[in-house]
């Protein structure tokens, strides 16, 4: 397992120096809906990541957020996200990072984030724990809703849509402060080193979530999604300390 999270480790350093060479410059931004970005340096950084990883591990299926699905008829299979957080990118705000997941049948055995403004690589394989720049991480001790600081998230969809406004109203109204921050897989890496203590959102891809939910739970602890897995439109996931699972989810789950 060691030897994947080298391999991811390195992939997602590269793709973080692309994305540290384009910093803070103007980008060709298309649009994958009404406010869905991507930009030319997300495809550069996934190309850069998908050839490190097909020249290692040349048998593995890939899902990758910009190019799609490489199936190879492998158990295993890496899931890329070049540049979570794109927005953000092309807006010059430093907060997204590079999520790599490694997956065996579905699921996470191992996960790398890369914040590559800050050079902070987070780390996690199942069973091994979560890590911070190779020091050991772990979830925060909030116990309450109350004394807990969330992040959440809005979906591309919300000038047309409003799933998801009155889970955030009601996070709003109940936790000490929400954070909408523009990158899932950075929040859920900050969930899992104690800066966040629950990450809440719905909308999710498999490319938000499948390194950090991993992050999660070796850092103690819990991710859980609800509704039905391969409809991300229906899908509403929770990753939050060992101790607010159940009140997150009767807030909610249960009041939907």
């Amino acid at each position: 397992m060691t030897d994947y999270i080298a391999i991811a480790a390195a992939a997602a350093r590269a793709a973080g120096q692309i994305l540290r060479d384009g910093w803070g410059k103007p980008h060709a931004i298309e649009f994958k809906g009404a406010t869905n970005l991507v930009t030319e340096v997300d495809r550069a950084a996934e190309a850069i990541i998908i050839e490190q990883l097909t020249r290692a591990t040349p048998d593995f299926d890939i899902l990758a957020e910009e190019s799609g699905a490489q199936a190879r008829g492998s158990a295993f299979r890496w899931v890329i996200d070049p540049v979570d957080g794109t927005t953000n990118y092309a807006h010059h705000f430093p907060y997204f990072a590079v999520s790599i997941g490694l997956e065996e049948n579905g699921a996470s055995i191992a996960g790398v984030v890369y914040d590559p403004i800050l050079d902070q690589l987070f780390t996690a394989t199942r069973g091994g724990g979560a890590w911070l720049n190779g020091a050991k991480i772990s979830s925060s001790h909030a116990q309450t809703i109350g004394e807990s600081v969330l992040a959440t998230g809005l979906i591309y969809e919300t000038w047309e849509s409003d799933r998801g406004l009155d889970e955030i109203t009601r996070m709003i109204k109940h936790a000490r402060s929400i954070r909408i921050n523009g990158s899932a897989a950075l929040d859920l890496a900050n969930v899992a080193c104690g800066r966040l203590d629950a990450y809440c959102d719905t909308g999710l891809y498999a490319w938000d979530i499948s390194a950090g939910r991993l992050l999660v739970t070796e850092a103690g602890g819990a991710f859980k999604q609800y509704g039905a897995a391969t409809r991300a439109d229906l899908t509403y996931c929770i990753g939050a300390n060992a101790f607010l699972g159940a009140e997150l989810e009767r807030l909610l789950i249960a009041a939907r």
